[in-house]
Parts: C-alpha cells; sequence; structure tokens
C-alpha cells in the first residue's frame, strides 16, 4: 500500500486555511519539516500523528488515508435518502443525516459537494434557515471541495463557488475561481458513444448521446431566458425571444418549460396586464397538475423515476409559490382576477 500522508496533509492543511508555519508550531517542528512532509521528502515521526490529527481538525485514520470512501453509488444513495427527508417536511433529521454523513467521511469531495447543493436547496424545500446558516455551511464545505484531491468535484465547487460570488456581488473573486477551473477539454462525449456502439452496448451509447442532447438543451433555454430580460432585450424583443424558448421545448417534447413565466414578465414590460396574467394562471395551472414525465423519444433513455420527478417538481412549485408573494416583478399583477385564481390553485393543493 503506498501512503500519501504528505499529500493529506497539505490538501487539510489548505482546506482548514492553515499555513505551513502554523501547523509547525502546533506540533512542535519547524515549518521546512512540514514542507518534506508535504513534498514527500520525508515523513512525520509515528508520535505526531495524534497531534497532526488534531490540529488538521481530523483523526489518525483519515490522515493515514484507512478512512473508507463511499462509491459513486453510495454517494447517490446518501443524497436521494437525504433529500426525501427534507422533502417530508423533516429539515431536521435531514441536517442531522448531512452531519452524520460528513462525520463518516471526513474530506470525501463527492460528499461534500452534493451535500452543499442539498443544503442551499432546503429553504426551497420549506425547511431552510431564512437566517441564511445553511448557505454558509454549504459554502464552507464547497471551499473544502475546491481545494480537495478530486479534479472534477473541484472544479464543479469551485464552479458553484463562483455562481454564490456572483450573486453576493463579489465578482474579482467570482472571476478568479473561474481562472482557476481547467481549459475546457474536447467534449468527448460523441467518441464514448461511438466507442460504446462499436462495443455492442447500443443502450449506453444511446443514454450518452440524450444525455449530451439534454445538456445541451438546457443551456439553449438557459440562454434563452437570460436574453429575454430586461438587461438584453426590449419587451418587443424579448416575445420573440420567448416564443422561440417555448417552441424548442415543444419540439423536443420537453415537460418544465417556463415559457409562461417569461411571458408574464415579458407582457408586465409591455404593461399588457391581461395577458400577463394569462400566462401567469397557465403556470398556476401547471403546476396544480400532477408532475409530467420526460416522456419524449429524444430522451427515452433518461427517463427518471416518479419519486425523481416529483422532488424536482416539488421544488419548482415551491419557489413559483414564493415568487407570487415575493417577487417584485410581478406586483402590477396583485389584486388581478388573473393573480387570484392563480393564488387560489396553489392554495387549494396545499390543503
Amino acid at each position: 500500500m503506498e501512503w500519501k500522508i504528505g499529500e493529506t496533509i497539505a490538501a487539510l492543511r489548505r482546506q482548514r486555511g492553515i499555513t505551513q508555519e502554523a501547523l509547525a508550531g502546533a506540533v512542535g517542528v519547524s515549518a521546512a519539516a512540514v514542507s518534506k512532509w508535504e513534498t514527500g521528502v520525508s515523513c512525520p515521526d509515528v508520535a505526531l500523528l495524534s497531534p497532526l490529527a488534531r490540529a488538521l481538525r481530523t483523526d489518525v485514520n483519515a490522515l493515514l488515508g484507512f478512512t473508507a470512501k463511499p462509491t459513486d453509488a453510495e454517494c447517490a444513495a446518501y443524497v436521494n435518502e437525504v433529500a426525501a427527508l427534507a422533502l417530508g417536511g423533516d429539515a431536521e433529521a435531514a441536517r442531522a443525516r448531512i452531519a452524520a454523513l460528513l462525520r463518516e467521511y471526513p474530506g470525501c469531495p463527492a460528499l461534500q459537494y452534493q451535500l452543499a447543493a442539498l443544503l442551499m436547496s432546503l429553504p426551497m424545500w420549506g425547511g431552510g434557515d431564512a437566517s441564511g446558516k445553511e448557505r454558509e455551511e454549504a459554502q464552507k464545505l464547497l471551499e473544502e471541495a475546491a481545494q480537495g484531491n478530486d479534479p472534477g468535484y473541484a472544479a464543479a465547487a469551485a464552479h458553484m463557488l463562483a455562481g454564490l460570488c456572483v450573486g453576493d456581488d463579489e465578482l474579482a473573486r467570482a472571476e478568479a475561481l473561474l481562472d482557476g477551473l481547467p481549459q475546457p477539454a474536447p467534449d468527448a462525449s460523441l467518441l464514448r458513444a461511438l466507442i460504446a456502439e462499436k462495443r455492442g452496448d447500443v443502450e449506453t451509447a444511446k443514454r450518452m448521446l440524450q444525455t449530451s442532447l439534454l445538456q445541451a438543451f438546457n443551456q439553449m433555454q438557459t440562454c434563452l431566458a437570460r436574453l429575454a430580460s430586461a438587461p438584453f432585450a426590449e419587451p418587443e424583443e424579448a416575445l420573440a425571444i420567448v416564443r422561440v424558448h417555448e417552441a424548442c421545448a415543444a419540439a423536443v417534447g420537453y415537460p418544465f418549460s417556463m415559457s409562461d413565466s417569461l411571458y408574464t414578465e415579458a407582457y408586465i414590460r409591455l404593461g399588457d396586464l391581461p395577458r400577463a396574467g394569462k400566462h401567469l394562471l397557465r403556470l398556476a395551472e401547471f403546476f396544480s397538475a400532477p408532475p409530467k414525465e420526460l416522456s419524449s423519444p429524444l430522451f427515452s433513455a433518461l427517463s427518471k423515476g416518479a419519486s425523481d420527478m416529483s422532488r424536482s417538481f416539488q421544488a419548482m412549485r415551491r419557489t413559483f409559490a414564493e415568487s407570487l408573494a415575493e417577487e417584485e416583478t410581478l406586483a402590477p399583477l396583485r389584486g388581478t382576477p388573473e393573480y387570484e385564481a392563480a393564488l387560489a390553485l396553489l392554495r387549494a393543493d396545499e390543503s
């Protein structure tokens, strides 16, 4: 077994924000000794393992690399377990399970990243901390994952952190995080699908191709939605863009198009409140009906299970319900018959 204790010490030290000098002082050695450990020139004495673990806020097993790491399947199962607790209304149990998983698997970038995303979703699912404490905890997890030893999750965590920084107007740090991401490599998904096809694994090839298609579609819809918003388009231009957004979703049979939301905003900007109200009511009717499945033949290999679809739908519905009450752009519609009807639909669905 090859020990990589030096790499572990370096990674944990960076994650905890500890300098080599501070770590050296905590365990009674020189900064040069710490540097030699981290570069693999030498290893710490056995007697220093416990002090090192305490200084790095971990345990000796994790320091020596003996801590088991969950498989991808186990990670997915853990995340689904926590999400089910949150959606079931037991936010306290969800938070407790997150804490237990992080204790059981300290320094696991996959869990840090995915559980951070869950923590930030709790408010949307009705179990969040209005004070923002969970967002702070999620940000700490992302900071650790971004400094971790898994390049894939480090990049994903840095990307999510950059998004948080943009939301907080920390634009310089957002740019620095994005600049530190690996340069985009040529997309290998089509070649991988071809390899699977030539090996006779048609189902895998089909799933790869459909995944690439869905990712491209989602990116296109996101770009169209942004281009239709106030900073980029006048109201008439926005309507033309929203029509493209709607037509694309219809063409591929995508059941979660938010075109009605975009129409609502565009018509409010035009001052056409009756049409804006009509689309707002259509959106409320969509969220009051049972969730639709991703049943298009274009995505047949990607159809999600009922529980996954229900989870996504409930989160989207809760976000819409909150926007009705709080979104400033909808203020002109409040008190109109369409707005009151939309509100009544959502309230009836809750009872």
